[in-house]
């Protein structure tokens, strides 16, 4: 039952194999690792929209039907930046509720056992005083949907992962007096990649709301291929293929 209630909510692992571009200013400079990291972008932007569009197609009882499902990825990053926005806030303010009610179950209980740490005199505020770039952020970077909660076929998993970009606030302060400890103001900006989830019924196409998974960061070259060989080692392993003794 505890392996159940992992991916209740839309929770459970990212998807493997999951591209995060990464921003320009840190792509490879090697021509020729520079086009195999746009090729397996490619490779992987293609995994993703045939993903979405299959189950588009699966949702249409025929071919002169509209779909049950729709992909709706116009509203997914301004969806991110209030609930990331809502989750920071939350945090900052010790509200476990609203971590339980916005965040996958996993990350809501990091969150929470991380406030469970603080110091009971101490209290934090925190604000986004200002988001950056507004005409590149926020971005949806990835999204797609497939089937993992073993538990439940019926269920789909959709994930979505959008880059924000801020400058934030963050300072503790005194719980009896309200004042703020000297020298923990904190200003910094910040780009932040995070990662939506939630559950799709294949049968009824019904959609939960969106919960912040958690975030993640860009991807590298060197982390994605070292990724690629350990799954492919597992779909060999699952197959019952032998390693090439060397």
């Amino acid at each position: 039952m505890a392996n159940a209630e992992y991916f209740k909510d839309g929770g459970g692992p990212l998807f493997p194999g999951t591209f995060v571009t990464l921003p320009l200013s840190r792509l490879p400079l090697n021509p020729a690792d520079f086009a195999q990291y746009q090729w397996n972008r490619l490779r992987h932007w293609v995994i993703e929209t045939v993903s979405l569009l299959n189950f588009k197609l699966k949702s249409m009882p025929n071919w002169t039907t509209r779909p049950q499902w729709k992909a709706r990825r116009g509203k997914i990053a301004p969806t991110a930046k209030a609930l990331y926005q809502e989750v920071l806030e939350a945090f900052a303010g010790g509200d476990k509720q609203t971590l339980e009610r916005i965040c996958v179950s996993d990350f809501a209980k990091k969150l929470m056992a991380a406030i469970d740490r603080r110091n009971p005199r101490e209290r934090v505020r925190f604000e986004v005083t200002k988001y950056n770039s507004p005409l590149f952020y926020p971005k949806r970077i990835a999204h797609q949907i497939h089937q993992i909660n073993m538990y439940d076929k019926n269920l789909m998993t959709e994930q979505a992962i959008v880059a924000i970009s801020s400058t934030q606030q963050v300072s503790r302060y005194d719980a009896s007096t309200g004042e703020t400890i000297p020298g923990s103001v904190k200003i910094q900006d910040k780009v932040e990649y995070v990662v939506l989830s939630r559950q799709v019924n294949a049968v009824t196409f019904e959609s939960d709301s969106w919960r912040v998974w958690g975030t993640t960061s860009p991807t590298t070259l060197e982390a994605y291929l070292e990724e690629k060989e350990a799954i492919d080692k597992e779909q060999a392993r699952r197959a019952g293929w032998k390693p090439v003794s060397k």
